[in-house]
């Protein structure tokens, strides 16, 4: 079962700074959408762009925002 955590998790966007961006570029790096292995807290470009990656290869809107559908799926894949 995917695991849901969508009302616990902010919706992030380029700009957006803290732990959960930090969480964010954990799980777009263990599933090799960004290539870093020390992820910051800011969400800038190359984090914009490895959502942007993520969102068009998994038929999500492209916008670059990290919300409900994109958290979702991202834990879905990570987790199953």
């Amino acid at each position: 079962m995917a695991a849901t955590a969508n009302k616990e998790l902010p919706v992030l966007q380029k700009g957006d700074t803290g732990s959960a961006v930090k969480f964010l570029q954990n799980i777009l790096i263990a599933l090799d959408y960004l290539d870093s292995d020390s992820p910051t807290t800011n969400f800038q470009n190359q984090t914009d762009e490895a959502v942007r990656s993520f969102q068009e290869e998994n038929d999500l809107k492209v916008d670059g925002i990290v919300g409900p559908k994109t958290w979702d799926l991202l834990g879905s894949l990570l987790w199953d």
